[in-house]
């Protein structure tokens, strides 16, 4: 059983939150509820929790005054959010999970089943990381999940991506390889805005990292020296691309 509290200023937001878990997360118990930043600090300080349901924009506060007020992070994080284009984009590069309001249950409920499978709860370095995404609006680094850290890494230095089974193998232009626990495909969605593309069911590359491609071979040579195949369904795409981008 994960033990959740839920800090947030509307009560209205808390009564319907606190509804869904109910009915639609069995694996949770929510063991309090606190209407801003100091209510919240108050209410961590007596509860040993697992989980946080966190509001952004509170009356005394946001929830990262809170964090920051805290001696240490030991539990995991969900945000909860009105609409704003710099926090979704800084949740989704943080790699820290987000509800969206109004919540939906079903969103809820799979952010929820997500938590069951992490082996680390939320940690300062994400925090610090997103908030600093956040504040500052810079989106050149994203946060890759390893088997016990994350690693904030910007995008100009990852080369290529390459899956291995629900793995993906991010290849740095440092010499570094990190193994995340997410799908190619998931860092397809979080990338392709950015210049990456997928070149293969295997490949997914950084097209600013592209030195040479071996028509007769479908071979991309990259930065670092190696070689990327091109699935015969992406090449005229990707010829149409480096046309475009003057690779």
């Amino acid at each position: 059983m994960i033990n959740a509290v839920i800090i947030d200023d509307e009560q209205d937001a808390q009564i319907t939150l606190m509804r869904f878990v109910q009915m639609h997360c069995p694996n949770v118990n929510v063991v309090g509820v606190a209407g801003g930043v100091q209510e919240g600090l108050k209410l961590l300080s007596s509860k040993d929790v697992d989980l946080v349901f966190l509001d952004i924009k509170m009356n005394d506060g946001t929830g990262f005054d809170l964090l920051k007020k805290l001696p240490e992070i030991n539990f995991n994080l969900i945000f909860t959010t009105a609409y704003d284009e710099f926090a979704l984009k800084a949740f989704k590069y943080s790699a820290i999970d987000y509800l969206l309001k109004p919540i939906d249950p079903i969103e809820l409920q799979e952010a929820t089943q997500r938590l069951e499978k992490k082996k680390d709860k939320t940690t300062a370095s994400s925090v610090d990381g997103l908030f600093e995404i956040y504040k500052e609006n810079k989106f050149d680094k994203i946060a890759i999940p390893s088997v016990d850290e994350f690693h904030f890494v910007r995008m100009t230095d990852i080369i290529r991506c390459e899956a291995s089974s629900n793995y993906t193998i991010i290849y740095l232009n440092t010499g570094k390889k990190i193994v995340a626990p997410k799908t190619l495909k998931e860092f397809e969605e979080l990338l392709a805005p950015e210049g990456f593309f997928r070149v293969h069911q295997s490949h997914l590359i950084n097209l600013k990292h592209t030195n040479q491609f071996l028509k007769t071979k479908n071979l991309i040579r990259m930065s670092d020296g190696s070689e990327v195949e091109v699935s015969r369904r992406k090449k005229t795409l990707f010829m149409d691309l480096i046309n475009m981008r003057k690779l």
